[in-house]
C-alpha cells in the first residue's frame, strides 16, 4: 500500500491522517477556484483544466517517492476532485428543459454507484498502490481529448453576450438530435444578463435578501449532506468484517436511493422530498439509539437504510441548489455550495472515531443534523417545472410567489411554470 511504501505505519501512522487532511484542503481550494473558472471563463474550460490536472497528478504520483512530493500531488488532486464530477453535470443541466432535467442526475449516480462497486475489487485484484492509480488516472486524459466534442453551455453563451456562438452551438444541438431549428434564429439577450455577468462576484450570493436566504440554507444543507453521508460511508465500512464486501454492500444499497430521486423529483418536486428523505434518515439515526447494545448485524441494517435515504438527499441537493441560482451566479455559487460541503469533510472523521466508543454514535449524530435539515428545507424555493433563473433580478424574484405548504405534487409535466422574470430564452425551448 501507499501507506507500508511511505512509511506511514507505526509510530509514523499519523502522517497518513495529515495526508488526507491536505486532500480534504485541496477540496476545498479547488472548489472555490475552478468553480470562479466556470463562470468567469465557461464550463468547458473548468472542465478540462480540473480533468487533465487530476490526470497528470494521479499519475505522477504513481511513482513519486517522497512523502512532500505525494502530499503536494494529492493536494492537487483534491482541488480537481468535486469539478470531475459535479462540472459536467452542471454543463448538462444548462442544455435540458425542465421536464427533463432529473435525468442527468440519475446518470451521474448510476455512474457513481457502478465504479463505486468496482473500486474495492479493482484494489482486491491489482494488489499495487502504483498500478491502481495508474488505472484510475488515465481515463481522466480520454475525457481531456473527447471534451472537443462538447459544445460549450449555450446559457453561459447568453449571459457574457456571446449570441452567434450560441447559435452555433444550439444548431450543432438540434443536428444531432435530429431538431429542426429556424434558420433566422436569434438570440437576444436582455441589457442586465450581459451586465450581471461582468459584474457579478462572490458577494451577490449575499447581496440581495432572497438570493441571500437561499445561499444560507442550502449552506446548510450541502454541510450537512455532506458530512452525514460521508460519515456514513466511513462508519459502514468499519461495520462489517470484510472491508471489500462491506464497501461493496453500502455503494449497491445507493441503488434505491437513486430510483427514490428518479420517480420523487419528477412527482413531488425537489422540496417535498427533501424533506422527507432527510427526516427519514433523521428518525433512523435517532432510532439506532435503541440498538446500543444490539449486534452489529443490526447496526449495519440501520446504517445502509440511512445510506439509502443519503443519497437521495445527496443526489436531490445536487439537481436543487443548481437550480435555484441564476445562470450568472451558478458556478460562483456551486463554488460556495462545495467549499461549505468540503468544510464537512473536517468533522466526519471525528464523527466516525466515535465508533470506537459506540458503534451508533455517528447515526445518532448524524440523525440529529438530518432532522435539522428536515425542517430547515420548508424554506427553500419550489424548482420543479421552472425554468432556471438567468440574471440576478431573476434569482431575486425566483420562488417569491410560493408559500411553505405549497405541494407541485403530480403537476401537469408538459406544461412547466416559467421563471417569473424570464430575461433569456431558455436554450431548451429553441
Amino acid at each position: 500500500t501507499i501507506a507500508t511504501e511511505l512509511d506511514m505505519v507505526c509510530d509514523r501512522s499519523l502522517l497518513s491522517y495529515y495526508v488526507q487532511t491536505i486532500f480534504f484542503a485541496g477540496t476545498s481550494v479547488g472548489s472555490v477556484f475552478f468553480g470562479f473558472i466556470a463562470d468567469r471563463y465557461g464550463r468547458k474550460p473548468s472542465i478540462v483544466i480540473s480533468y487533465a490536472l487530476a490526470w497528470l497528478a494521479g499519475l505522477v504520483s504513481s511513482f513519486v517517492t517522497s512523502l512532500v512530493g505525494f502530499t503536494i500531488l494529492r493536494f492537487l488532486v483534491g482541488m480537481c476532485i468535486i469539478p470531475l464530477s459535479e462540472d459536467p453535470y452542471v454543463l448538462s443541466l444548462e442544455y435540458i428543459g425542465p421536464r427533463w432535467r432529473t435525468l442527468p442526475i440519475v446518470l451521474w449516480a448510476l455512474s457513481y454507484i457502478i465504479f463505486s462497486m468496482m473500486c474495492p475489487w479493482l484494489a482486491y485484484g491489482i494488489h499495487s498502490s502504483t498500478y491502481l492509480s495508474v488505472c484510475t488516472s488515465m481515463p481522466l486524459l480520454l475525457i481531456v481529448l473527447f471534451m472537443r466534442f462538447i459544445p460549450e453551455s449555450a446559457s453561459w453563451l447568453l449571459t457574457r453576450g456571446r449570441n452567434e456562438d450560441a447559435v452555433k452551438y444550439l444548431r450543432k444541438v438540434a443536428f444531432f438530435n435530429k431538431r429542426d431549428i429556424p434558420d433566422n434564429l436569434e438570440l437576444k439577450t436582455e441589457r442586465g444578463a450581459k451586465e450581471d455577468a461582468k459584474r457579478v462576484t462572490f458577494l451577490d450570493l449575499f447581496r440581495t435578501p432572497r438570493i441571500r436566504k437561499h445561499s444560507l440554507l442550502m449552506l446548510c444543507a450541502w454541510f450537512v449532506t455532506y458530512c452525514c453521508y460521508h460519515t456514513n460511508v466511513y462508519n459502514t465500512s468499519f461495520l462489517g468484517t470484510d472491508v471489500y464486501l462491506s464497501y461493496t454492500l453500502s455503494s449497491l444499497v445507493e441503488l434505491p436511493g437513486m430510483l427514490l430521486v428518479l420517480f420523487g423529483l419528477d412527482t413531488l418536486g425537489r422540496r417535498w422530498p427533501m424533506v422527507i428523505v432527510t427526516g427519514i434518515a433523521g428518525v433512523v439515526g435517532i432510532v439506532s439509539i435503541l440498538f446500543r447494545n444490539g449486534s452489529h448485524v443490526s447496526v449495519l441494517v440501520l446504517s445502509l437504510l440511512m445510506r439509502v435515504c443519503l443519497t437521495a438527499e445527496y443526489d436531490t441537493i445536487m439537481q436543487y441548489s443548481a437550480e435555484v441560482y441564476p445562470t450568472v451566479l451558478r458556478g460562483r455559487g456551486l463554488a460556495f455550495l462545495r467549499f461549505a460541503g468540503t468544510l464537512s469533510l473536517y468533522v466526519s472523521p471525528s464523527i466516525v472515531y466515535l465508533s470506537r466508543l459506540d458503534p451508533t454514535y455517528p447515526m445518532i449524530i448524524t440523525g440529529a443534523m438530518s432532522l435539522v435539515l428536515s425542517v430547515l428545507s420548508l424554506f427553500l424555493p419550489e424548482t420543479k417545472g421552472k425554468h432556471m433563473p438567468q440574471t440576478l433580478q431573476d434569482g431575486e424574484l425566483f420562488g417569491a410567489d410560493q408559500r411553505v405548504w405549497d405541494f407541485p405534487c403530480f403537476g401537469e409535466k408538459g406544461e412547466p411554470a416559467r421563471c417569473e422574470t424570464p430575461s433569456v430564452p431558455h436554450t431548451a425551448s429553441c
